[in-house]
């Protein structure tokens, strides 16, 4: 049997995926508080040297970057077990995500975000 165009599509998708989670984690790690977005041990790893004492670490926002991950965890799987064929789950979860993406760039833009990383700019030339 012959794999079809998006099997075998997949490993080059996966891998801009895969490559695409330290930019991202990068300027999250600088602009959002030193939380992680795109994986989650850093904020696990974080949080418990937050629990321990660390300085410069904090506990509610690497609680609240793990608790988003496992209730985003937990909807996506049920939201799987609700549909049927592949093809309309990933429509359905790419729309999600695009409006969850567009939501949270609105909430950044709003609240001063740019200003933290102006902020973390100065104190790296100082």
């Amino acid at each position: 049997m012959h794999p079809t165009a998006s099997d075998r599509s997949l490993p080059a998708v996966l891998l801009a995926l895969t490559a695409s989670t330290g930019p991202i984690d990068a300027v999250s790690y600088l602009a959002l508080g030193h939380v992680f977005t795109a994986n989650m041990t850093g904020n696990v790893v974080f949080l418990g040297f937050a629990v321990a004492g660390a300085t410069g670490l904090s506990i509610p926002r690497s609680a609240a970057a793990v608790g988003a991950f496992l209730t985003g965890a937990v909807a996506g799987g049920r939201l799987a077990l609700g549909m049927g064929p592949r093809h309309r789950w990933a429509s359905a979860a790419f729309g999600i995500e695009a409006v969850l993406l567009l939501a949270a760039a609105a909430l950044a833009a709003g609240s001063g975000a740019d200003r933290t990383l102006q902020r973390v700019k100065r104190r790296r030339r100082a």
